[in-house]
């Protein structure tokens, strides 16, 4: 992947800049990173708490996939930002770090990286996919997890940046080349939760079961006594409601 990199000293959202970029004609490898967003946001418009010293970034992709394909992309996204993490993390603490369904990052159980995936569709395929991504490196909210305190060795944003990319172009490379099945056998690897209970908050329904894995496209499977119920999105909270 070609890379054309834009750092701002401030935005309301990587993700607005990137949709305004791409409607000017952006290539595919553009990527917008703000040092600090004043309007951040993360799944179903809340909020990203974003101070300078973080990652905020958004990276403008262009796969003509059908949209329930290109959710896809939350998991390459999720084994480009773990395996830049583990260029930083000691063996102790990779144990810990976990790929939390569909699109967030754990470590010791406290959440330090989520994912944005927001598309642009022309004629029922994806045209325009725009992923975001924040990662608490020297600023951590509270009750979240930093990675420069756990790091082992200095940790620069732009550097850690440039580790995330590498990652990212080789993994989707890999997914356009190879489809969904290596990638989600390495998400599986590191899943958070796997064989728990589980809680499946929908729009009109809350659901619980055991957390049994992916199907072939990335949803959720959750076994309830003989049944298998796929997820194609919610909230998952671990244990009972």
């Amino acid at each position: 992947m070609d890379w054309h990199i834009s750092v701002l000293a401030s935005a309301e959202s990587t993700q607005d800049v990137l949709k305004q970029r791409a409607a000017q004609g952006a290539p595919e490898g553009t990527a917008i990173q703000a040092l600090m967003q004043t309007s951040g946001r993360g799944r179903h418009g809340n909020s990203w708490d974003s101070p300078m010293g973080n990652l905020y970034l958004s990276v403008l992709f262009r796969p003509h996939t059908p949209p329930d394909q290109t959710a896809q992309m939350a998991f390459v996204t999720a084994l480009a930002l773990s395996r830049a993490m583990d260029e930083y993390l000691d063996v102790q603490t990779i144990h810990a770090k976990k790929l939390k369904w569909p699109n967030d990052i754990l470590i010791n159980g406290l959440k330090v990286s989520g994912i944005l995936l927001e598309t642009a569709l022309g004629d029922g395929e994806v045209t325009e996919l725009y992923v975001g991504m924040g990662v608490n490196i020297l600023a951590p909210p509270d009750g979240r997890a930093g990675l420069h305190a756990l790091a082992n060795k200095p940790i620069y944003v732009n550097v850690f940046r440039d580790r995330v990319l590498f990652h990212l172009g080789d993994l989707y490379e890999c997914w356009v080349k190879e489809g969904f099945a290596p990638i989600r056998a390495s998400w599986l690897a590191q899943a958070y939760g796997m064989g728990q209970e589980i809680t499946v908050r929908l729009p009109e329904v809350t659901l619980t079961g055991i957390f049994q894995g992916l199907d072939d496209q990335g949803f959720l499977q959750l076994a309830q006594g003989d049944k298998v119920n796929i997820i194609r999105s919610g909230d998952v909270h671990f244990g009972k409601a």
